[in-house]
């Protein structure tokens, strides 16, 4: 049988696919921050305060937090909240646990500082992508991002200012719950809101190419 001949299978195969590769770049992501020990995004910050200050794993502390956001998606921005708003949600605690031991035996705290701030450079862009793929190619975006349009749609908060909010509300949070903060976090903080927008903007003149939708 060919794909061709069934639109509705070859839709869902490219949403599926999506989500796995954003949920698996989000997971490395947290990882690489975590294991840099050098600061981590804003977000990881919160994960790691909550790790330390409650004893619960990284990716158990990352699924409760994505429950959250995913319920206050559903109840503000419910029309981009899809399949893969959920299997993210989800998905993404468990598979932070299983990538962690590979992570964590590379040692990545014994490298130089200079290394280390490539490494948490290119885990802030694995975020971007993540971001930018669930908005633009999944079935339904990340769920702190449908909240953060439904805030441009009805208010005209811009979304990059919004996540700088979000990620100042995060990084107080995770640091006031025992999370390491540092040149990364500075990095990440700085990075996270353009550069998601500036990825969105590239992207979109391939979106034609590259739609699943």
């Amino acid at each position: 049988m060919r794909l061709r001949k069934f639109p509705a299978l070859r839709k869902f195969g490219g949403r599926l696919l999506v989500v796995v590769v954003a949920t698996a770049l989000s997971a490395l992501a947290v990882n690489l921050f975590i294991e840099c020990n050098i600061g981590s995004d804003t977000l990881t910050v919160l994960l790691d305060g909550l790790h330390k200050s409650l004893g619960v794993s990284v990716g158990l502390a990352s699924f409760c937090i994505s429950i959250v956001f995913l319920a206050a998606g559903l109840l503000l921005n419910r029309t981009s909240i899809g399949f893969s708003s959920v299997m993210y949600s989800f998905l993404v605690g468990p598979l932070i646990n299983w990538i962690h031991p590979f992570i964590a035996n590379m040692n990545l705290a014994d490298l130089s500082l200079f290394i280390k701030i490539v490494i948490v450079i290119l885990a802030n862009l694995c975020f971007s992508i993540t971001y930018v793929l669930l908005m633009n190619f999944g079935n339904g975006m990340y769920a702190i991002d449908a909240v953060l349009r439904y805030m441009e749609s009805k208010f005209g908060l811009r979304y990059a200012f919004g996540r700088i909010c979000a990620d100042a509300l995060f990084l107080s949070s995770g640091f006031l719950f025992g999370g390491i903060v540092g040149i990364g976090t500075v990095i990440a903080f700085a990075l996270t809101g353009p550069g998601t927008v500036l990825l969105e903007k590239m992207l979109f003149k391939f979106r034609r190419i590259y739609k699943l939708r």
